[in-house]
């Protein structure tokens, strides 16, 4: 059996909620969410991003840093047919979970020193929403593609305010793609959004600084 692929394609689901689901759930993992507020965030950025960096660099850091090597243990992992793309297996998920959260200290660092305050309070609030995630699903499994979209939109929120409550329209459909492709019930992808939600509007409090 070929594992690389994710996990609701080896339950050979069918019907055009299917597909629809499996659009917004591909459009929609946790490395493409990283990469979509990373862009909005080196383009965008009410603070500006620092004395160094600019747009486009900014943006390339996140791409390396926080897209791509997050992803690469899973992606090796599934070519020796140990796990799917979506880690399905709860208790496979730790190992994973550590090592983006080292590749989020590292992109904290490199931010810190380049002096872009809202990147590397992006880079803080994923280490500490994966962190969230991965003390929870010691016990229980948890929507990682909630927890995802949550903290990056909740993200978006306390940065631009009201007129980025749009994103909980982005919610619903992650929740929904999510239970139809039977990844999740709905009690663990709302778990999921709102886990991710929660951890990130507390980290942005504490942490993020608006000048």
């Amino acid at each position: 059996m070929n594992l690389v692929k994710y996990h609701d394609e080896l339950l050979e689901l069918e019907g055009t909620g299917i597909t629809i689901s499996r659009i917004i759930s591909r459009l929609t993992p946790a490395p493409l969410i990283n990469l979509y507020i990373g862009i909005i965030f080196s383009i965008s950025s009410p603070i500006g991003l620092g004395p160094v960096l600019d747009a486009a660099s900014s943006i390339i850091i996140c791409i390396v840093i926080m897209v791509v090597l997050p992803v690469t243990p899973i992606i090796l992992e599934a070519l020796k047919g140990n796990v799917d793309l979506d880690v399905s297996k709860r208790e496979s998920r730790t190992k994973f979970f550590l090592f983006s959260m080292m590749c989020y200290v590292i992109a904290f660092a490199v931010y810190g020193i380049l002096r872009c305050h809202i990147m590397s309070t992006l880079a803080v609030t994923y280490f500490t929403v994966t962190l969230g995630v991965t003390l929870v699903s010691l016990k229980s499994k948890i929507s990682v593609h909630g927890a995802g979209v949550g903290g990056p939109g909740a993200a978006l929120i306390y940065v631009y305010g009201p007129f980025a409550l749009i994103v909980g329209i982005i919610w619903a459909l992650v929740i929904y793609s999510r239970v139809t492709l039977k990844q999740h019930t709905l009690m663990q992808s709302i778990a999921g959004v709102s886990l991710g939600a929660v951890i990130a509007w507390i980290t942005y409090f504490y942490i993020y600084i608006p000048i």
